[in-house]
């Protein structure tokens, strides 16, 4: 019963969220923020013990706290940076979390499965390349963050291949867009501020998290 509110909550705040970016009431979306994750964290929390639990709780938390430091980018640089350092751990908990889910290697046979092992590759380089000029002494620190979220995206789309339908569908779903996210929010603040960023920013961000927490909940499941 609990599990099933906690997630109809995140999903109303959610909506909530974004509809006040859109009608740019900054302020109040500032304070509904910190809420979003705790509650899918409640939702994991109350499922069924299984494997990946306890990488997924972590990873949920080091992105609550990176949500956290980033409201208060605008006092200082430094909270960006650790704001940056709590995804990056989050990240790297996700990519052990989806190794652990397993695979075969069928993968290795596939030519999708390269072409999308390239393109990866090829957006990480282009991407970098648009942001290194921009980054200053930044350079290193979002360097290694764009390799790490490239990095989980590559095993998620790994996993495609070998995890049932619908939690592969969920969990590629969600590393991509945590990459859109992540990739928009750079665009925005290194390269070329836009006006849509808050908007797409978050809805990729949420979509990321709901995506990725659906699908590992699911596989477990199955």
């Amino acid at each position: 019963m609990y599990k099933g509110l906690f997630l109809k909550g995140f999903l109303f705040i959610a909506v909530v969220d974004l509809l006040l970016i859109v009608l740019d009431y900054g302020t109040i979306t500032g304070i509904l923020k910190p809420f979003l994750i705790p509650l899918l964290f409640l939702y994991v929390y109350y499922q069924e013990a299984f494997s990946t639990k306890k990488l997924l709780l972590s990873a949920l938390t080091f992105s609550w706290i990176g949500d956290i430091l980033l409201l208060f980018t605008n006092k200082h640089e430094l909270f960006f940076i650790a704001g940056l350092l709590s995804f990056l751990t989050a990240h790297v908990f996700y990519i052990f979390l989806f190794s652990k889910l397993g695979t075969t290697v069928a993968y290795k046979r596939n030519l999708i499965f390269w072409a999308g092992f390239l393109l990866i590759l090829l957006y990480l380089q282009s991407l970098l390349a648009m942001l290194l000029p921009k980054l200053g002494t930044l350079k290193i620190p979002v360097s290694i963050y764009a390799v790490t979220i490239s990095i989980m995206l590559v095993l998620a789309w790994r996993g495609y291949f070998s995890w049932n339908m619908s939690s592969r569908f969920f969990i590629l779903f969600g590393a991509v867009a945590f990459v859109a996210s992540d990739s928009f929010l750079a665009i925005n603040k290194f390269f070329a501020p836009f006006e849509q960023a808050p908007f797409l920013i978050m809805a990729t961000y949420l979509a990321a998290q709901y995506g990725i927490v659906s699908g590992v909940v699911l596989f477990k499941k199955l």
